[in-house]
């Protein structure tokens, strides 16, 4: 457990270095920084929505900024129905809506590296590492946090999630410094199984 804190701390620290320009105080700079931000949480509240359609949950419900059970939450997506085994793929749907946002991003700044683009790749590309680890360390309480509910639905154990999300924004992390797609981390998912695979393009 020990080596994995200090690994997620370690790929934390190697991308919060390679993007601090994206936080620079200026007053645009910084408008810009929250811009980003706000759409990122957007894209993975709106990803669990639509992920969360395409499996079947109706009644589905987006809200920001809000407590429920006791909680406070900066954004919330609920639904009133969902098959039982399509569950977990409604949860992880946030880090699906995130990863098309990471691309988004990658994307614009290869062509304009704008402080709103440095900010996005960050934020896209590291959120499923710092909601694991925030969630299991400061949050563990909360059952209604995405990683809680995942391990919970699939037996995943607390070391395999932040695993895997440090995997994931590690290889985000390559692209962006590299500005090479050799290798792309992304989420598989359908009505009864969600997957982490890795892409090498060739």
């Amino acid at each position: 457990m020990k080596i994995l804190v200090i690994a997620t701390l370690m790929v934390l620290n190697f991308l919060v270095v390679q993007t601090a320009a994206a936080f620079d105080v200026r007053a645009g700079n910084l408008i810009q920084t929250g811009t980003a931000f706000i759409t990122n949480l957007t894209a993975h509240e709106y990803g669990h929505a639509l992920v969360g359609s395409s499996v079947g949950a109706e009644g589905i419900s987006v809200s920001f900024f809000t407590k429920e059970k006791n909680n406070l939450f900066l954004g919330y997506t609920s639904m009133k129905r969902i098959n039982e085994k399509a569950y977990p793929t409604f949860v992880l749907g946030g880090e699906i809506g995130v990863n098309v946002s990471f691309e988004y991003a990658l994307q614009s700044y290869r062509k304009r590296p704008t402080s709103y683009n440095k900010a996005l790749l960050f934020f896209s590309g590291t959120d499923f590492l710092w909601y694991s680890f925030y969630t299991f360390y400061l949050n563990e309480d909360n059952p209604d946090a995405d990683p809680n509910i995942l391990r919970k639905e699939t037996g995943a154990s607390k070391d395999i999630i932040l695993s895997i999300a440090a995997a994931q924004s590690l290889l985000n992390g390559y692209r962006v410094i590299s500005g090479q797609d050799k290798i792309i981390p992304y989420f598989t998912f359908d009505r009864s199984s969600i997957g982490f695979q890795v892409k090498v393009p060739y």
